[in-house]
Order: C-alpha cells, then sequence, then structure tokens
C-alpha cells in the first residue's frame, strides 16, 4: 500500500458499519476500530496500490472514484456509491491490479492486524482474513478462501471479467450499424488474416459450399450471412481466452477448452434435431459453456497452493464456472439464451421448444458419462433428452453417423 497524507479525524463509526466485513463487528470493537484510523485523501492520479504488493492491509473508498488497472489490461471504474466499493478494493495479495484515484479521493487503510484479535468468538466472515502462516500450506483453506474471494466479488459485483478480443467486439459493432454489409464487416476481419482464413474455410465447407469454391472475405461473409459470421468470429475468438502463462495452469485451461470444444460439436450436430435453433448459436452456446473457468484460473494465479494442485483447482472450477460463466455472458451482452444454457443444471425441464440449454445439457452429459462421471442416478432420464427427442442409449449412434461432421468442426476449433 503506497503511502498518502492522512488527514486529522477518524472515521464515524456509521461510515464503517457500511463497509464488508466491518458491519458485521459489534458497536464496542468498531468504536476502537474507528479510534485506531485517519480518513486518507489523495488527489486525482494517485496510485494507492500497486501490483505485485503484498500488504494485507483493507483499501476502503470513502469518497470519489477509483480505476482499477489489471495485469492483463482490463481495467475497472469503482466509485464510492457503487454497491462494489462496500467491500475492499482489490483485496488479492500479491495484488492484480494498479488502484489509482481518477478523482480526489478519501479512503481508509485498514490493517489487517487490526482484526485478527484474540476475541472469542471471531466475527462470521473474518476468518479468511486472518494471516495464518500455517493455513498457507493447506490446500484446502486455499481453495475455500479461492471460492470466497469470487462469491464476494459477484456478490458486489467487484469481479474484473474477462474481455472479449477486439475483433470480435468491432464485427459485433459494424454488424449492427444501419448500413452493414459484407464488405463493411470484411474490412474490419481482414486486419486478422487468421481469423479470414478461418471463416473463407467455413463458407467452403460442407454445410455452405457452393457450385464454385469461395477466395475471398466478403463473399464468405455473403455465403454465410452476417448473424453467422458474428457468432463464428466469436467462436474463434474465444480461443485466446483460454491460456494462461503457468505451465501447470495453461494444462487446465488446455482441458477446458477441449472440453469446451466437444460440446460445441456435440450441439452443432444436435441442432438439427431441433428446427427452431441455428446450428452456428448452438456451436457457440456449447463453447461459451466453460467460459467461466478463464475467470477461476485468472484469480487461481494469486494463490500458490492451488497453482500446484490441479485436482484441486478442478473442483474450485466445477463449484463456481456456472455462475462465472453466467456473469461473463451478462457482460459480454450475450443474448438470454446463451447466457441460461451456461447454467449448469441437468434436471433443469421447461415448456416450450427444445433449446439450447438442453443441447449443451445433453452434451456435457455424453462428454461427461464417457469419463466415467455420471451426472445422474442410473437409469434416472434428463428432460433435455426427451427434447431432443434422444435417449442416453441412442445418442452414441446419432454422433456416429455424423461423424465428419463432429471432426470438422472439432478440427475448425483447434486450427
Amino acid at each position: 500500500m503506497l503511502n498518502t497524507a492522512p488527514s486529522n479525524h477518524h472515521p464515524e463509526v456509521s461510515q464503517l458499519r457500511r463497509f464488508h466485513p466491518l458491519g458485521e463487528l459489534d458497536y464496542k470493537f468498531l468504536t476502537e476500530l474507528a479510534g485506531k484510523l485517519t480518513v486518507q485523501q489523495a488527489p486525482a492520479g494517485t496510485r494507492l496500490l500497486a501490483q505485485g504488493d503484498s500488504d494485507d492491509s483493507l483499501l476502503y473508498l470513502l469518497r470519489g472514484s477509483l480505476l482499477l488497472k489489471a495485469v492483463d489490461g482490463g481495467m475497472q471504474r469503482i466509485s464510492a456509491d457503487d454497491d462494489s466499493a462496500r467491500s475492499p478494493i482489490a483485496r488479492l495479495r500479491p495484488s492484480r491490479y494498479d488502484v489509482v484515484s481518477s478523482s480526489n479521493v478519501a479512503f481508509l487503510v485498514v490493517p489487517s492486524s487490526l482484526l485478527t484479535t484474540t476475541r472469542e468468538p471471531p466475527p462470521s466472515g473474518l476468518d479468511l482474513y486472518e494471516v495464518v502462516e500455517e493455513a498457507q500450506n493447506d490446500t484446502q483453506v486455499v481453495s475455500d478462501q479461492l471460492a470466497f474471494q469470487l462469491y464476494e466479488d459477484l456478490r458486489s459485483n467487484n469481479l474484473l471479467l474477462p474481455s472479449l478480443p477486439d475483433v470480435a467486439v468491432l464485427v459485433g459493432r459494424t454488424i449492427n450499424e444501419e448500413h452493414a454489409d459484407a464488405n463493411h464487416v470484411a474490412r474490419v476481419i481482414e486486419n486478422d488474416p487468421v481469423m479470414a482464413t478461418k471463416l473463407i474455410k467455413v463458407a467452403n465447407s460442407a454445410r455452405y459450399a457452393g457450385r464454385a469454391a469461395i477466395s475471398n472475405l466478403p463473399d464468405a461473409i455473403t455465403r454465410v450471412g452476417l448473424s453467422t459470421t458474428h457468432s463464428l468470429v466469436v467462436t474463434f475468438a474465444l480461443r485466446e481466452l483460454f491460456r494462461c502463462t503457468s505451465p501447470t495452469l495453461n494444462r487446465i485451461m488446455k482441458n477446458q477448452w477441449d472440453e469446451a470444444r466437444q460440446l460445441a460439436a456435440i450441439c452443432h450436430v444436435l441442432a438439427s434435431r431441433c428446427g427452431n435453433l441455428h446450428p452456428e448459436t448452438a456451436l457457440l452456446a456449447g463453447l461459451v459453456h466453460n467460459i467461466g473457468s478463464v475467470a477461476v484460473v485468472a484469480h487461481a494465479r494469486d494463490y500458490p497452493g492451488l497453482t500446484d494442485n490441479a485436482e484441486v483447482l478442478s473442483e474450485v472450477i466445477e463449484t463456481l464456472r456456472s455462475s462465472l460463466g453466467k456473469m461473463i455472458l451478462t457482460y459480454w451482452d450475450f443474448p438470454q439464451s446463451l447466457i441460461e444454457a451456461a447454467a449448469d443444471d441437468p434436471m433443469r425441464a421447461h415448456e416450450g421448444p427444445c433449446d439450447l440449454g438442453d443441447l449443451v445439457t445433453v452434451a456435457r452429459h455424453h462428454v461427461v458419462s464417457a469419463e466415467e462421471d455420471v451426472l445422474v442416478e442410473p437409469g434416472s432420464t434428463l428432460p433435455a433428452y426427451e427434447k431432443v427427442a434422444l435417449d442416453p442409449d441412442t445418442i452414441e449412434t446419432v454422433l456416429e453417423e455424423a461423424h465428419t461432421q463432429l471432426e470438422e468442426t472439432m478440427s475448425l476449433l483447434n486450427s
């Protein structure tokens, strides 16, 4: 925590009560704490916290606004009147963020030592903030800390989420313009030769191929359509998010991506059994099912006890992936049908025809069951199978008949 000039007055107890987890402390303790703290102030442009900072103090924003700059370039602005400002700012240590004031600010720095007293019992929610040296090597404790951190950031809307690659964002904006056409969209995509090559390959695939092969991007976009082009660009751009510099974490990311490819390919095949669903949208629904894993792994870098234990980290991913996935897709302004399909609810039932959630549920059940990790009781039937007009015993036959399509899709997503 960087030094700034303190003011000459203490915070009010009422100010401390609005912050989490300080609000769980009793009045007497809060009164004592207020007497030990002073309100600090800083002008705009002051760096209050640096990436890599290991100081375990908690930073609370009283007035003004802050800009959080993540290691990967992501940014988030927090104002004092935001709900997210009720929680400590950038709590993980070592810090993943530069925290810079974007206006004149008033804030509090609360040393963790003031909260780790010997009183009994400790206030609920504060135990995870204690610095217990012996616990740093306890994988389960570290796992619980990561889960707690993520849930708290989700609850307070204070979670920095991964951003879509620029080309996907720009294509989406261009397609939504009033006079958008294939030439306009092509000019955006041409800046990414790899993306352009993949789209031309899709346009020449068995599903879209006409009598003549296509060799230029505008014709490829015209053949598949603007909406499908957007879905495909997002699909191909997602691969870059499933990468990490840590060898251990990168292996986990690769496993998550490989499973996502399988889900996407199966959803792409099954979409033909539901006349109301577009195959490329179904492909995207399967591919983004594991997007929550990206946020979990990004936070896991701050917990060395987890980076060396892939099994425990996988359990944390399994627990949190759905909640984080829906939040990320909402942040990306994805359609509600795709957001709902990111949920992990094998027994989900609904009125109406087959939807994207049904396809993803069947695909995931098939993939996981093949790994001898059955999601439901033996002999029971998932409602999604009925919507897709399949049963667990015949899906293998359906997929074998579509073997060529599956292989082509999997290859395209891995290129």
